[in-house]
């Protein structure tokens, strides 16, 4: 699934052209890079590993990034085998297969895989936190504490906001009514300061820069139009929206609201029939608390993927709930047919959903375009403007690189090639269309080839103009 129709879906965007145009950097202009792209709040930049991560594909497929859908399917899989694990570690057999199933078959999961940006891993890494919580829970603190070290030093590559559980080591420590010694937490240090060092480099290097940055954002008000009560009921709507939509993606009822109180229900029935489970239980209910409190006291807007932290929980609560009903012989059958329609519901829509036509392919295609019309009438060079909504314009400076093209601003007098998008015939007339993206090819007869000439003696724009969220 992770990998169906891994060029049509692939929603090529700002956010892969900027990862392009890192992994270039690293690659063609070996620029050995301790940071990824800057974040939505100003000064806090992503860390390298996951556009490290994409160098291999992106050199299996000469650079294209089309490559990078690869690893979408590769870690897709490991997610899906290490859901397996986990739950198996912490709860048994069944409850670990219905988990893997839910992950590797939910509409929601699978487009989370296919997502090649670096808070893709967020939830698998909630999943693995979690996994080193109960292991702390258990009293084996090394294990847990190495876990949770490995993970703490993945924060700044993925989403800051997953410091947020990282105080429930703590509650988990206390929890396991066990002492903790002083040589459990050396060797898990160790390698929290190891794995931090390209961290800890980076604000040496630049007067802490980020963490200035983020003690900033959290006491600087950031303009949400939404406090208080509001704020509270939106961030209750968009954590039953996320939970919604891990088992009914396709359905327009029952509301998210309704959906998030019967996993609230699910939660109580378990915390009250499992008392086996009362500490881990505790550990989840306080995870949720933390993440449903910051936010909804967060200065900034908050959209659906800052929660998505708290994503493994459903999983976690229906897992639970499908063993529970299947374990007892006179339900069986029923479990099994729900946990079936879920999945079938979830694989109708997945494969039913409709294709947007202005990804990958088609952007390819238009710049392809562009550039076959320009070495057929002769210009070394070209312009591009876009007749679009703000932001829409962003997603083609890689693939003009990549098609080796030198591209200026449209003052330039460089001729012009318009993009469109979307579609209007009555507005905007295109010459080529191209799913749904448009061309409007130059007034040829405007451009003479000596002004042509000296309007390419200048400099590549799309090389030296500056780009949103890249820093060389």
């Amino acid at each position: 699934l992770r990998l169906y129709k891994y060029d049509q879906l692939f929603m090529y965007n700002h956010d892969n052209d900027l990862a392009s145009w890192i992994i270039k950097d690293i690659v063609v202009d070996k620029h050995f890079r301790l940071i990824g792209q800057e974040t939505s709040t100003q000064g806090i930049f992503i860390g390298g590993l996951f556009y490290y991560l994409q160098i291999p594909f992106y050199l299996l497929t000469r650079m294209d990034p089309i490559g990078a859908t690869l690893l979408g399917g590769v870690l897709g899989l490991f997610y899906i085998l290490g859901v397996y694990y986990i739950s198996l570690k912490v709860f048994g057999k069944r409850v670990a297969l219905f988990a893997a199933a839910i992950y590797a078959m939910s509409f929601v999961f699978v487009f989370n895989d296919r997502e090649i940006v670096p808070t893709q891993p967020v939830i698998f890494w909630s999943f693995a936190f979690f996994w080193g919580l109960t292991e702390i829970l258990k009293g084996h603190f090394r294990k847990g504490l190495v876990i949770c070290a490995v993970l703490i030093s993945l924060i700044w590559h993925l989403n800051f906001a997953l410091v947020l559980p990282v105080p429930l080591m703590f509650a988990a420590v206390l929890f396991s009514a066990k002492k903790l010694k002083i040589s459990d937490m050396l060797l898990p240090f160790a390698i929290l300061v190891i794995l931090s060092s390209q961290l800890l480099l980076f604000e040496y290097r630049h007067s802490f820069i980020q963490t200035k940055a983020l003690f900033s954002s959290l006491t600087t008000d950031q303009q949400d139009i939404l406090s208080g009560w509001d704020k509270i009921v939106r961030i209750f709507h968009l954590v039953s929206k996320n939970y919604y939509s891990v088992v009914l993606p396709s359905l327009s009822f029952p509301k998210f609201e309704q959906v998030m109180f019967f996993f609230i229900a699910i939660f109580v029935y378990l915390l009250t029939n499992l008392k086996k489970y009362r500490k881990i239980f505790t550990i989840i209910f306080l995870w949720f608390v933390i993440y449903f409190l910051f936010f909804s006291f967060y200065s900034k807007r908050v959209s659906e993927y800052y929660l998505s932290g708290i994503q493994f929980i459903p999983v976690i609560l229906l897992s639970l709930v499908f063993e529970r009903i299947t374990l007892k012989k006179k339900y069986r059958n029923f479990g099994y047919l729900i946990f079936s329609v879920l999945i079938i519901l979830n694989l109708h829509r997945f494969f039913t959903v409709p294709i947007n036509k202005s990804g990958y392919l088609e952007r390819k295609a238009v710049v392809a375009e562009i550039k076959r019309d320009a070495k057929e009438r002769g210009y070394p060079c070209v312009s591009v403007s876009y007749i679009t909504n703000p932001g829409y314009e962003l997603g083609y400076r890689y693939l003009f690189w990549l098609e080796d093209m030198h591209v200026n601003k449209p003052n330039s007098n460089s001729p012009v090639y318009t993009i469109v998008f979307p579609l209007n015939e009555k507005l905007f007339p295109v010459n080529a269309t191209f799913g749904a993206l448009g061309l409007i090819y130059p007034e040829h007869s405007r451009y003479n080839k000596e002004a042509v000439m000296e309007s390419c003696s200048g400099e590549n724009s799309n090389l030296t103009d500056p780009m949103f969220g890249f820093t060389k």
